[in-house]
């Protein structure tokens, strides 16, 4: 890999890792088969407990421009990305999940759009499952309620086609956004710590009046299962409630109310379909957004001062139905998750 100069770096390349020694490896050495000397990558392990520093370890021995930073915790997804942003020389930054691969030239694609497209602050590879022709993501659908679904989940590829299309919100397993706006919002919200991070970050870009896409001629293939558990439904939920109370006016809520009471309903009801453990991660989540309601204040200060899109043109942009399918995948759900979080993992009480 060519050296080059860092007034020369377009792209900077985020990976965030904890745990992920079964696929790390992978991710890494699609990386690099077809790094620009443009492009830089950084690697971020977040105090994984795991064999991934020795696989990093030997990243850094065989390729010495793929730089590797060690958290001493666990700062969760975004927190790691807002940690090493000030390090990173890219003009475009992109965030990428540790259980995926790149296909070749999937970069390009995307810097060329951003390029051409300057009211587009982040847009999305097409997600694909890592095996198979089905898609995993082609942005993200993100209701009026808060709830964000996988646009065009398990559809085939050839359905997608190949012109770049809006979305309503950023899918955060593999994006690319423009480092000035992310530096403009003070990066990425990491109070919530892991999930739902980038519905947060696509309503805040929304309400700053910019565009979001997804281009279907860069690709990347993602491990990933549809599945949910207790504490993956604790932290969706508490970060979704305190980002609506964080993003709309108080008159807005109230004329969602209609939306917002069939969600809760929707979720309260899954909850008692899955059991006394979901019952009380969804309880749990009301008493954290409580408990936070200083770091909700804050944001509310930011978004007003970031605000150029009124609550009435944002929610345009977002989704009124529900996509039945996920929700009917997730309810039938009876097995243990494929992807459980540590019993032991911080969630920052």
């Amino acid at each position: 890999m060519s050296q080059t100069s860092s007034s020369d770096k377009s792209v900077s390349l985020i990976v965030v890792n904890h745990n992920g020694e079964g696929s790390l490896r992978e991710c890494v050495d699609s990386l690099l088969v077809s790094l620009e000397a443009t492009v830089e990558l950084i690697l971020v392990d977040n105090a994984s407990s795991d064999d991934s520093p020795r696989i990093l370890e030997e990243v850094e021995t065989l390729y010495p421009a793929a730089r590797v930073i060690y958290m001493q915790e666990n700062h969760g997804y975004a927190g790691a990305v807002n940690r090493v942003l000030p390090q990173c020389q890219g003009r475009y930054i992109g965030v990428l999940n540790m259980d995926l691969e790149v296909e070749p030239h999937w970069l390009s694609p995307l810097v060329d759009f951003l390029d051409q497209r300057p009211e587009v602050a982040a847009v999305n590879p097409l997600i694909m499952v890592r095996d198979g022709d089905l898609v995993n993501a082609a942005g993200q659908d993100i209701h009026v309620s808060g709830l964000g679904f996988n646009h065009a989940l398990g559809d085939p590829r050839d359905s997608i086609g190949q012109a770049p299309f809006p979305t309503s919100g950023i899918q955060g397993a593999a994006f690319l956004i423009r480092r000035s706006v992310l530096d403009e919002m003070g990066g990425i919200d990491d109070a919530g710590f892991l999930y739902h991070e980038d519905v947060n970050l696509s309503w805040l870009l929304r309400l700053m009046g910019h565009e979001l896409y997804c281009v279907p001629t860069a690709i990347v293939r993602h491990d990933y299962f549809l599945s949910m558990h207790p504490e993956k439904l604790y932290l969706l939920e508490r970060n979704r409630l305190a980002m609506l109370a964080s993003y709309l006016d108080r008159s807005t809520r109230v004329r969602l109310f209609p939306w917002l009471l069939l969600t809760e309903c929707f979720i309260w009801g899954y909850a008692l379909l899955r059991g006394p453990a979901f019952l009380r991660a969804k309880g749990q989540a009301y008493g954290w957004v409580r408990k936070t309601q200083g770091r909700i204040h804050e944001r509310r200060t930011l978004a007003r001062q970031l605000r150029v899109v009124s609550d009435r043109a944002l929610l345009k942009k977002m989704k009124h139905g529900y996509p039945w399918r996920q929700l009917l995948t997730l309810a039938r759900e009876k097995v243990e998750p494929r992807n459980p979080l540590p019993a032991r993992m911080s969630t920052r009480e």
